[in-house]
């Protein structure tokens, strides 16, 4: 048995967007975060007494890395080294091999992968001897396939183990530009694990073998939702591998839509987000962004009410050390549905397929390919993620919406 974690796009000392207006104290632990979370992962590296740490790119955001990253990086590198756990790092698009000099020398613990596809060995403390194959970017850009230049499997190792920061093809829209590979040629070189970097939404793109993306350790943006972290892997001569995600972000980043069209007293719209947001506690902080529907037949001096500053501020929650902040506020009144054609009312089992289908990643894609490909403006579009996807389907259904109550309109002058 073998156990090591896997962890990517780290992005140390990296900037949170689509944040104003945030009080210091918040500020600095936002600042904090990314390193707190790399912490924590040492912390349960050393816990968990793994074999060793495997970084699949993107340790830092930039290629003139900061210092104090740099830094950081290397104490907590430090720690590992005083445990006898050897550490591999591939370097990716956001931190590529660079101008040496301006890079800050790592302990005798870490190896890190050269330009081209190379394989290290080690040997654990159960005496099991493990290949690792893998490459560092030397530019921002690698289109080439490099899948092809990893070696098969070596057969007379225990396991052996795939490093590659790159993008699964298919998904036409995301990291298009980034060493593209498809799960077939993984499967090829028939390998016991793939440690993948570079996409930070958590996947498991395959099961035999076992290929995963552990998402970026500290999600930096409204559209990196929920728990961030990194997995815990064991694997096995004769048995299942064991993967576990480990949470280490002590930030979370929560998107909460609120149904609100039948509230329509203050009292009940500010019990009901109460109960909607978060408990904070202990363990994490939040950077909550909230979208609520209230009728548009609400009294006037209601919806004037809820849409005050103070409204948002009276839910700010800030202590010695967690908090919760809201960092988006929007409500958007609609017509009740009782008034217009309520798709889910007339057709239950057709409307909830067509929301199951659209919602698949793989419809979603075919459906809007002639905007990305086609358009002249593709190139100001956001990326087809499951951010985008959900907010474009629920701009569809409150088109629907809109459009119903015109008719309504029109069939209530007939």
């Amino acid at each position: 048995m073998v156990r090591f974690i896997h962890a990517a796009d780290l992005h140390l000392d990296s900037p949170f967007s689509g944040l104003k207006n945030i009080p210091e104290e918040i500020m600095k632990s936002i600042q904090q975060s990314t390193f707190q979370s790399l912490s924590n992962l040492v912390y349960s590296a050393i816990h968990n007494q793994v074999d060793f740490v495997l970084f699949s790119g993107d340790i830092y955001d930039l290629e003139d890395r900061s210092v104090k990253a740099q830094v950081q990086f290397k104490r907590e590198m430090e720690r590992l080294e005083k445990q006898n756990i050897p550490v591999y790092i591939i370097h990716g698009n956001h931190d590529f091999a660079g101008d040496e000099t301006l890079h800050i020398s790592l302990p005798a613990n870490v190896t890190i992968f050269n330009t081209s596809v190379e394989t290290v060995n080690l040997v654990t403390k159960e005496g099991k001897v493990i290949a690792l194959s893998g490459f560092s970017y030397d530019k921002r850009w690698i289109t080439e396939r490099m899948i092809n230049k990893y070696p098969t499997r070596y057969n007379q190792v225990d396991f052996h183990i795939g490093l590659l920061h790159g993008y699964q093809e298919g998904k036409k829209s995301e990291h298009a530009h980034y060493a593209p590979f498809t799960v077939s040629e993984l499967r090829k070189k028939k390998y016991d694990y793939w440690a993948l970097g570079h996409i930070h939404l958590r996947e498991k793109v395959s099961d035999f073998p076992p290929v995963y993306y552990p998402g970026n350790l500290q999600g930096r943006n409204k559209k990196e939702t929920e728990e961030k972290g990194f997995l815990l892997v064991e694997l096995n001569t004769h048995a299942s591998p064991e993967i576990q995600f480990i949470p280490s972000a002590p930030i979370i980043w929560k998107k909460i839509n609120i149904d609100a069209t039948k509230i329509r007293t203050v009292d009940a719209y500010y019990n009901l987000i109460q109960a909607s947001l978060p408990i904070i506690n202990d363990i994490y902080s939040y950077l909550v962004s909230l979208e609520i529907l209230v009728s548009k037949d609400s009294p006037e001096s209601f919806l004037k009410k809820i849409n005050q500053n103070q409204f948002v501020e009276i839910h700010q929650r800030l202590n010695d050390k967690e908090f919760l902040w809201i960092t988006e506020y929007k409500v958007t009144p609609i017509a009740d549905q009782e008034k217009g054609l309520d798709m889910n009312t007339l057709f239950p089992d057709a409307w909830e397929k067509v929301l199951t289908e659209v919602s698949n990643d793989k419809v979603f894609n075919e459906l809007t390919a002639d905007f990305f490909e086609q358009s002249k403006s593709a190139y100001m579009m956001q990326e087809r993620s499951e951010f985008y996807r959900e907010e474009m389907i629920k701009r569809a259904i409150l088109e629907l919406q809109m459009i119903s109550d015109t008719k309504g309109v029109e069939n209530s002058e007939d």
